[in-house]
């Protein structure tokens, strides 16, 4: 498990799913490490589902977008992961930033955007 200030990762093996949780907005390293924690629980257990929590969302710097598609989406890629799961209300105040990053986790993942963890699995 990884908890900082700003986010918690944790591997649930019964479900085979590495749970990222946001708790508040985050840049620059206070973004990517925890971005990073996830990436290696997601290596250490391949082929693992992906889901984040994003209920505390926020828009990302455009440099962290970069290194998300550039880095981190081609490494996750490489672990065997094939869902990445999406925890947001109906209606969320960062529309444009998960449109944003759904349609680029799209290009090489099945996507599932849901109210909960519990909706992301039945989906599956």
């Amino acid at each position: 498990m990884f908890e900082s200030d700003y986010a918690r990762t944790e591997y649930i093996e019964k479900d085979n799913a590495v749970l990222h949780t946001w708790k508040k907005e985050a840049h620059f390293d206070d973004y990517r490490k925890p971005v990073e924690a996830s990436l290696e629980m997601l290596r250490e257990h391949a082929g693992s589902v992906f889901i984040v929590d994003a209920r505390n969302g926020f828009e990302d710097v455009t440099e962290d977008v970069e290194w998300g598609f550039n880095y981190f989406l081609p490494e996750l890629k490489k672990t065997g992961c094939s869902i990445w799961g999406f925890i947001l209300p109906k209606a969320s105040g960062i529309e444009g930033e998960i449109d944003l990053w759904t349609r680029e986790v799209e290009k090489n993942f099945r996507v599932i955007r849901a109210e909960s963890y519990e909706e992301v699995l039945r989906d599956i």
